[in-house]
């Protein structure tokens, strides 16, 4: 199942994904940040598919009588939301009652200033909508004995009706039996306040009265987070409605009742197929600290697709893996690419070029992702003067050049420059040798004086 109007971030074509090692070697010259994002040049194209388990519960049924309202969502990391606890001590008495703080009006889906035929034909058209399934029959008959209750408030009491003319609001509170609880829940989400969903149904769920009606609650809530998560994809913020879904998983994993339902299985997929679209969204929002939880989350998630894409396993959704990762790599710094995967590890696994290991990560990390890689250990461990990082560079050096068969002669010459074991004469040959390789026009070489001079200047790693 597609889901209808979204539209994903959008992913590089492989043509375009070369990287310029001149550009990227920029770095090490001082003219930015060792910290700073990698970035590269690149066209668009999409390649992430449409999610196909939305569109049975986004674009069907949960659309029956959603109306569109502003609604505010509270900002979630990438793979957290919200425990929910359940009180299990207690069964309500058949008359106890709870106090929810809606108007009869907002339990209709209207206006505080709607007509009194207004209020009957939403009466109406409520009771004989169709309900979402999972509800309990008790659940569905709370329902219409709700409606009519709420029909009968607002034609016969004044208080709660109110009066436009003398400026008189109408009641903005609702004592009712708990039983009709979930009734209330499941019309306040049909007319689409979700928002109001969620804060009765988290504070109705700590009391110990709401016990036999925990199922239908934690439905309403979840479908409210459901409806959320449509108008956040409708809205192409795909990071908020994949974390409206993942709370929504949550909310109906918590009971086994609810676990049997087809719903759940839904957002599984949903979320399985908008996770390396929502890791791009939320890698690519400001380095600030109220996003850091969130950037942390989407990183835990880049490594496992990254984990899933090395284990070839089926489940992983990202379909072009080069472009997908060169995208990501642009969003992140330095240190995090370093801290990402065991470079050293699949560097070794890489020289190997007849096992399927191997072959498996060059799908997956191809040599433009490696060299970034490269380059980010060269560019801390110069930043930082650690050794170990500029070691770790010059292995992975040796293996692009063992098995990808690429000239990278300067980055090497570079990493032994650093160790203490060369000279700065030879970076500058293999510098001059490089642009004479890309540009054969004519330049002024450094002369012979200079480059004697060079050989003089001690590795500024080792000399500290």
């Amino acid at each position: 199942m597609a889901l209808p109007h979204l539209n994903l971030p959008s992913i590089p074509s492989p043509a375009s994904c070369c990287c310029c090692r001149c550009q990227h070697f920029r770095i090490l010259r001082g003219n930015a940040p060792p910290t700073h994002s990698l970035l590269v040049g690149f066209a668009r194209r999409p390649v992430i598919s449409s999610p196909a388990g939305l569109g049975g519960f986004l674009s069907g049924s949960l659309s029956r009588g959603l109306r569109k309202r502003a609604v505010t969502v509270s900002p979630w990391i990438l793979n957290a939301a919200t425990p929910t606890r359940v009180l299990d001590n207690a069964t309500a008495p058949a008359t106890a009652t709870v106090e929810i703080n809606v108007t009869c009006y907002q339990l209709l889906g209207l206006r505080n200033q709607a007509e009194k035929d207004e209020v009957v034909k939403s009466v109406i058209q409520l009771k004989s909508a169709e309900v979402e399934d999972g509800y309990t029959m008790d659940a569905i008959m709370s329902r219409k004995d709700l409606l009519m209750d709420v029909r009968d408030k607002v034609l016969f009491e004044p208080e709660y009706a109110g009066n436009v003319r003398d400026k008189i609001p109408p009641k903005s509170s609702l004592y009712i039996p708990w039983a009709w609880l979930p009734g209330a829940l499941s019309l306040l989400q049909e007319v689409g306040e979700e928002k109001l969903v969620l804060d009765i149904g988290r504070k109705a769920i700590q009391k110990p009265d709401a016990k036999p009606y925990i199922h239908d609650i934690l439905l309403s809530m979840a479908l409210a987070e459901c409806a959320i998560a449509k108008i956040n994809f409708e809205n192409n913020k795909v990071s908020f409605g994949f974390e409206a879904l993942a709370r929504a998983q949550c909310l109906l994993r918590s009971k086994i009742s609810l676990g049997k339902m087809a719903l759940l299985a839904q957002i599984e997929e949903s979320l399985e197929e908008l996770a390396p679209a929502c890791t791009l969204e939320i890698l690519s929002m400001p380095r600030s600290p109220e996003n850091a939880e969130r950037r942390r989350g989407a990183i835990a998630a880049l490594r496992e697709l990254l984990r899933q894409g090395l284990d070839a396993e089926m489940s992983c959704r990202v379909q072009d893996w080069p472009c997908f990762l060169i995208q990501a790599f642009n969003r992140l710094m330095a240190t995090e690419i370093v801290d990402l995967l065991p470079w050293d590890d699949l560097a070794l696994t890489r020289r190997n070029k007849k096992s399927l290991e191997s072959h498996t990560q060059r799908a997956v990390i191809d040599f433009d992702c490696f060299y970034v890689a490269l380059i980010a250990h060269i560019a801390l461990g110069f930043s930082f003067k650690q050794t170990k990082l500029i070691n770790r560079a010059k292995d992975i050096c040796g293996t692009l050049i063992a098995s990808e068969g690429i000239d990278l002669k300067l980055e090497e010459a570079f990493c032994l420059f650093l160790l203490g074991e060369g000279n700065e004469a030879q970076v500058i040959d293999k510098l001059q040798q490089l642009e004479l390789n890309v540009n054969p026009a004519p330049r002024i070489l450094i002369s012979g004086k200079e480059k004697n001079v060079a050989t003089s200047v001690k590795s500024p790693v080792t000399s500290c």
